[in-house]
């Protein structure tokens, strides 16, 4: 049987005082690991971070919302104190009293690794005044269009720069994770010494006649390759320029490396008579099969990455050699007079979550009328409609503001100042992506033009809006693309940012964890504690391969998950066992995330609470009484010497002794399902128990 050992120390449990030593859980600590590899792309709740406005009754009600249907584990929710009020927020109080405070308490708590989205609840500013900034530019072209407002989202995605009180992200292209042309893969990234061993590579392969002359060209692509081996396209070159000097061997080593990387694109293969000379070379077939039959217009879908860089190519290679990070982000409702009511928000998130992985087979439509709004995008039109169609996916283009149809769609791409999406004969899917070209879609201080809430009302499960007039420019608002790179497989979150390349001023709204198509395992894990072995306890994780369909893909990777925290990433075992102290005690919350083999990483989640030592003494939680505007809770843990009861990762009351009774209220708590946790403490040891949900 294939098996993992993992030894692990802990403390956050009830341990002697010989082990008091140790901090806590969170400070878990990986002391042996038999694998090796990464998997830090794709999004599912745990790459989710959750902030909340803690003075905010609508805000603590729609995490508590969003916490519950996504499993967002309590370690990421961050919770402000200080926000501002007001639809729009100066730079300086947006990064010191948002975005510096929720950016710490990641890194407090190590969780900045993990995370790759940050989403904000209800209750904060959509906009950000950003006139600091434009005031430096010097391009009249930028000074004209890249107005002074921002939006909250596209500034905590561009927090680099804003970190660093830099303009540069006003750029048209600042965004290198965005999707390009096919021909981007193989421009040059580099600067300095790389970028002239890059030239030098290329000028080999230009020049190249003999079998000699492509040896010394594909060892120029090798070297670089080598050095920054997630760059899929040094080795497709490298592999070419093997095969043009007859080296067969060479050339099929770096075609399956530039697969293994990240190389998709089939055609190009099919098409590149170099590569085509690897036809009768046993193997390459089978790489072959592996890779999809899309156009080649553009470059195609990969997963987001915040824990590395990117380049102005639109690949992976890590911060510290040059790469630019990013994080992903959005706003999960906008509750306002001009925007949604709190239900209408709660609603959207909730449609959105039952999309997942339902496979719709909606249509993707695109507006065609003489507006403007329209008439930017429409010469783009063809690329998604190509992709979508490659993919036998219905697609639709429609002479109005609006659909005239019955049809249920999945994706729709509108430019109108104005329209009522209310009472219309078509309807959305569950999942479905609807966004509007327009001037003032998250304007919210202004009655002028539609707002983007309108459509996730009609049922969108995610929309996006500017702040501010951000003129009739393409790299401000999303590309046909989007429709493209979602039916692939990849988050809502993802495919606004893999085609917006300039998006400072968009408001993006809704659960960008929803992805209706992606093709996630279907593997099954179990969870349990075994027999203790010494001073030790094994926690082990049984991996149960299933059959699959077109709609799903092999576990390539297992994340496991203590307590919050990622312990480990290990290749597909059958038994992966995690050594603990035997004499820790308390409620042990267990992840495995599944990470498909597929090029969006798709990622499904899988939980279970186990008990280390006595279940009798973990603390509990019962509702003693409710009015309605006051939760009663009975709080109890044998032995303890006090409890605290923690709501969204923060302590919102405590309990002397064994037993007692705490109240709250929705200023505290908010409403919906609230999960609460509590833990009993003796001496500096707690005993952490199980979850509660109560509806209030």
């Amino acid at each position: 049987m294939l098996s993992q050992t993992l030894h692990l120390i802990a403390s956050a449990f009830r341990c002697p005082p010989s082990s008091r030593r140790l901090s806590c859980l969170l400070g878990l600590m990986l002391i042996g690991c038999l694998f090796c590899g990464s998997a830090n792309a794709g999004i599912s709740g745990e790459n989710i971070i959750v902030v909340v406005n803690a003075n905010s009754q609508d805000s603590l009600t729609l995490a508590n919302h969003y916490v519950h249907l996504r499993e967002i584990p309590p370690a990421n929710i961050v919770l402000l104190e200080d926000v501002p009020g007001g639809l729009r927020v100066s730079l300086n109080d947006f990064r010191e009293k948002i975005l510096r405070p929720v950016l710490n308490e990641l890194n407090r708590r190590k969780l900045a690794a993990n995370a790759q989205v940050i989403a904000y609840s209800a209750g904060f500013p959509t906009a950000v005044d950003i006139r600091e900034h434009t005031k430096q530019l010097t391009d009249e072209n930028q000074k004209k269009y890249q107005r002074p407002v921002a939006s909250i989202n596209s500034m905590t995605f561009f927090y680099r720069w804003v970190l660093s009180d830099s303009p540069d992200y006003l750029g048209w292209g600042s965004n290198f994770y965005a999707r390009g042309r096919f021909e981007r893969h193989f421009a040059n990234p580099f600067a300095g010494e790389t970028g002239e061993e890059f030239k030098a590579a290329e000028t080999a392969t230009n020049e190249a006649t003999t079998a000699d002359e492509w040896t010394q060209a594909a060892e120029l692509w090798s070297n670089i390759a080598d050095d920054y081996p997630t760059l899929h396209p040094l080795n497709i070159r490298a592999a070419e320029a093997f095969a043009n000097a007859g080296d067969m061997d060479a050339a099929l080593e770096r075609f399956t490396l530039a697969a293994a990387s990240g190389w998709s694109n089939r055609r190009y293969v099919k098409e590149s008579k170099s590569l085509q000379k690897l036809a009768s070379t046993e193997g390459f077939d089978a790489v072959v099969d592996q890779l999809q039959d899309v156009p080649m217009k553009n470059q195609g879908p990969v997963p987001f990455s915040a824990s590395i860089g990117w380049t102005s190519t639109g690949h992976m290679i890590p911060s510290a050699k040059g790469g630019m990070p990013y994080m992903l982000s959005c706003v999960l409702g906008v509750v306002h007079e001009r925007g949604s009511t709190l239900q209408q928000a709660i609603d959207v998130l909730k449609r959105a979550r039952q999309a997942d992985r339902s496979y719709p087979d909606g249509t993707v439509a695109f507006a065609k009328t003489s507006d403007v709004r329209v008439t930017t995008r429409e010469p783009l039109y063809a690329d998604g409609l190509a992709w979508l169609m490659s993919r036998d996916r219905d697609v639709e283009i429609f002479s109005s503001k609006l659909p005239t149809s019955n049809k249920r769609y999945i994706g729709l791409m509108l430019g109108a100042a104005s329209f009522n999406a209310k009472d219309q004969p078509w309807s959305m899917n569950p999942g479905a992506i609807a966004e509007n070209l327009t001037s003032l879609g998250a304007a919210f201080e202004t009655n002028s033009q539609t707002k983007l809430t309108e459509l996730l009302h009609a049922g969108a499960a995610i929309s996006s809006g500017a702040v501010a007039e951000p003129y009739s420019l393409i790299p401000k608002f999303p590309t046909p693309m989007m429709h493209a790179y979602y039916a692939e497989g990849v988050s809502a979150i993802e495919a606004f940012y893999l085609t917006t390349t300039s998006p400072y001023q968009l408001l993006i709204v809704g659960d960008p964890a929803c992805q209706p198509f992606a093709k996630a395992p279907i593997d099954f894990v179990r969870m349990e504690v075994g027999e203790p072995m010494g001073d030790k306890v094994p926690v082990n994780f049984f991996w149960q391969a299933l059959p699959g369909n077109e709609n799903t893909s092999p576990t390539a990777a297992i994340e496991l998950y203590l307590q919050d925290k990622r312990i480990a990433v290990s290749r597909p075992a059958k038994k992966i066992e995690v050594k603990l102290p035997k004499n820790l005690e308390g409620a042990l919350r267990c992840r495995a995330v599944l990470i498909g083999r597929h090029t969006t990483q798709p990622r499904i989640t899988i939980t279970d609470t186990l008990v280390l030592g006595n279940p009798n003494i973990l603390p509990t939680i019962d509702v003693s009484s409710t009015d309605g505007e006051t939760l009663r809770i009975k709080l109890a843990c044998p032995d303890a010497e006090r409890i605290e009861l923690k709501h969204l990762g923060r302590v919102v009351a405590e309990t002397s002794g064994t037993s007692g009774t705490v109240s709250l209220t929705p200023d505290q708590i908010g409403r919906g399902p609230i999960e609460l946790e509590a833990t009993g403490h003796i001496g500096e040891q707690g005993i952490p128990g199980k979850l509660k949900l109560i509806e209030f």
